[in-house]
Formats: structure tokens, sequence, C-alpha cells
């Protein structure tokens, strides 16, 4: 194998690491300023509590949505103002997803009282795949299918990879921004405190 071959390759290797520890290109590459993707606030957010103005970032009112569910209706985000809400944008072929995803689960029933697991399913296969996949993998939450609307990516700060998954507190405000899968541990410690348990 020559030289440059090698090379290569421990490119490619790196490249794929990456990717994998991070999370997986979603394909939109929508980014967005605060002028531009101003976020529709939820009910009744109180004013003390928004510490950004940046939508999509930590401290910044929650954007509201309104999305087919796969269970049938639509689901209002705003409609479950009171409760902590996760949030995960996923999608069936990533890796990432895939792995984080039995842990939104756990903690979706751990803590079926104060917390609402939505997840925003990109859909690049089909609704049939995802219908599919949630059957196969007994996820219980809500799920969602994102609708192609670039505006909705905008007001969540622009997702530039998947998974990334947000924490919402009781009054509609982003708490946590993880981008890429993480272990139930993390996603439980900041839920603890949002729920200040």
């Amino acid at each position: 194998m020559s030289r440059k071959t090698t090379l290569y390759t421990m490119l490619m290797v790196c490249t794929l690491v990456f990717l994998t520890a991070s999370g997986c290109g979603s394909g939109t590459e929508e980014s967005a300023t605060a002028e531009e993707a101003a976020p529709r606030n939820l009910t009744t957010t109180s004013t003390a509590s928004v510490t950004s103005t940046v939508p999509g970032t930590k401290g910044s009112v929650a954007p509201d949505f309104a999305l087919k569910r796969l269970s049938g209706g639509e689901l209002q985000l705003s409609s479950l103002q009171g409760k902590a809400v996760i949030v995960d944008f996923w999608d069936t072929w990533c890796p990432p997803c895939v792995k984080a995803l039995p842990h939104l689960q756990e903690l979706s029933v751990q803590y079926d009282q104060d917390l609402v697991v939505v997840g925003v399913a990109m859909g690049r296969q089909g609704e049939a795949k995802v219908r599919q996949f949630t059957q196969d993998k007994g996820l219980t939450f809500e799920m969602v299918l994102f609708n192609n609307d670039p505006q909705l990516i905008k007001a969540f700060g622009g997702i530039q990879s998947i998974p990334t998954t947000f924490l919402i507190d009781r009054e509609g405000v982003i708490r946590e921004k993880w981008v890429g899968g993480f272990g139930k541990a993390e996603y439980e410690r900041a839920i603890k405190a949002v729920l200040g348990s």
C-alpha cells in the first residue's frame, strides 16, 4: 500500500470516527441569525427565565411547532407547556441517533409524570421506515415527522447534524442542547436539574 493511500485511509477513518462521535450530517445545512429566525413564543414564558435571544440556544424560548404524529393527529409543542420536554431531531439511518434513542425511551418512562419526550423524525427514508423502526425498537414516546420546513430548522438555530436534542423547561425555555448521541446519565443530569430533583 502506497504512502498516499495509507494517508487517505487514515483520513477517512478519522472522519468516520468524528462523525460517529459527534452526530450524523442531517443534510440540512441551514443556519440562522436571531433576525432571520425569531421563534414564535410559547404561551406564557416568564421573561425573567429567558437569558438569550439567539434561537436554539440555552436560555432562549423554544420555538413552537405543529407536526404530524405517527400515532395520528398533530402535536403542537406549546400544548406541552407545564412539563419538561425533550425534543430530539433524529433519523433511522444515523448510528448515534440509534444509540441514543433507547436512553430517551427509558427516561420517558422513568419521568413520565414530569417529562415528555418528542422525537422529530427527519424521515429521509420515508414515513414507513420511521414507523417500522419505532415499532422494532419499542419506542413509545411522542413521535412526529419533520415537515421539511426550513423555517423550523432555522427557529431551532440551524440543525447541522443529528441527533440534536433540546431540553425545554416547564416555562418553554431551552435549558440544554446536545449535538450527538449521549448516554442516559448525561440526559438525566440535566432533566433532574430542570425538574429540581
